[in-house]
């Protein structure tokens, strides 16, 4: 049978973040959890140990879910060792404890999901190896349904972004097992945070080249936003950035968006607002309604990718919106830009009379944009 090793010490808690984020994520866990240590980092992981669970936790918004570690399992890469594997994670004391700790706070009809990823060659799927967990812990919970079967039909169905998407379909009792299968060692965590919580509640909502609450915050923190910021979004899209930056002290939060199908409320001569309440006026990037030298901060998401824009409009595009960028942002003001055409923005900016540089590339839906940090000289 595989080995196991048992958690133990104090709680350690794994964030996962969007590939690219985690010097983000690490930063603002150690300024809001008290006692935080960074254990170890992976793609997209960050792991790190806690006095005990903070409810600080949540307050987190550069992280997408967070996860109870409760220990690690060997791992073979054979179909005929997925038995072993689901019986080595069943027999982890923190698992079977959780689930029998005041079991009557998970309801008259609890459920359970065990979610699966896995780098390596084995010789099996996730969704293999999820079946093989969930069954063995079936068998050590009775009363409690294996929702798995269900969560693996959806995913494949639907082939969602991630597995854990799926759990709203079932009853608020559901809890969730995640394991990490990395080669020939498996990574066992317990569910913190609910399927909304990157979603900052709300029910998940797609426009063409929208992003992520979590990712639209990171943005924000590498702004370094100030209490006297005029701060803005030329490209303000559904005004997710914008929420963000309300969450903290500025001077104005401003946006502007040209498709005004995307803010409710923006209609010609009119001013629409965002999720957080800033206002957001119909305008085009290249002409904003904004005076000379009076913004401090800018973060957006430009426009990139055939589904937004198409690709020969981009060139012409950023050159605009950069000299319209030069005009209304204060001596020293910062700019954070995300997009995949770095030659186009880098010259674009570079020819605007900014410097800046590449602070990182994430994954973002089958691409790779970089966020780049500009200041106007």
């Amino acid at each position: 049978m595989p080995t196991a090793r048992e958690r133990s010490g104090p709680p350690v808690v794994l964030a996962t973040v969007t590939p690219g984020l985690e010097a983000v994520a690490i930063a603002e866990i150690i300024e809001t959890v008290a006692g935080a240590v960074i254990v170890s980092t992976s793609r997209g992981k960050v792991y790190a140990r806690i006095p005990a669970l903070d409810p600080a936790l949540t307050d987190l918004r550069t992280v997408d879910n967070l996860y109870l570690y409760l220990g690690e399992v060997e791992v073979g890469v054979r179909r005929v060792d997925l038995s072993a594997l689901g019986t080595a994670v069943a027999s982890l004391g923190g698992v079977i404890g959780l689930f029998r700790h005041r079991e009557s706070d998970w309801g008259d009809s609890p459920s359970f999901v065990v979610n699966a990823s896995r780098i390596g060659k084995q010789a099996y799927s996730r969704f293999d190896a999820a079946t093989a967990v969930a069954q063995a812990i079936a068998l050590k919970v009775p009363g409690w349904t294996n929702a798995t079967p269900a969560v693996i039909h959806t995913v494949a169905r639907r082939d969602l972004e991630d597995e854990g998407d799926a759990a709203p379909r079932f009853a608020r009792s559901t809890v969730e097992l995640r394991l990490d299968i990395l080669g020939q060692r498996g990574v066992v965590g317990w569910r913190l945070t609910p399927p909304s919580f990157r979603f900052r509640g709300q029910v998940r909502a797609f426009a063409p080249g929208s992003i992520l609450p979590t990712i639209a915050n990171a943005l924000v923190r590498m702004s370094e936003p100030r209490n006297d910021d005029v701060f803005l979004d030329p490209f303000a899209g559904t005004g997710t950035i914008l929420a963000e930056r309300a969450t903290t002290d500025a001077l104005a939060v401003i946006g502007t968006e040209i498709d005004s199908d995307l803010i409710p409320g923006l209609r010609p001569g009119r001013v629409g607002a965002s999720a957080g309440g800033s206002p957001v006026f119909e305008a085009d990037a290249r002409r904003l309604p904004v005076r000379d030298g009076t913004v401090g901060a800018v973060v957006s998401n430009l426009p990139f990718g055939r589904q937004v824009l198409d690709e020969d409009a981009i060139v012409p595009l950023y050159i605009d919106a950069a000299r319209e960028l030069r005009r209304v942002m204060s001596p020293n003001g910062r700019a954070i830009l995300m997009t995949t055409r770095v030659d186009v923005i880098e010259a674009a900016m570079g020819a605007a009379g900014f410097v800046g540089e590449v602070l990182t590339t994430i994954s973002l839906n089958g691409q790779n944009p970089s966020v780049l940090r500009y200041i106007r000289v």
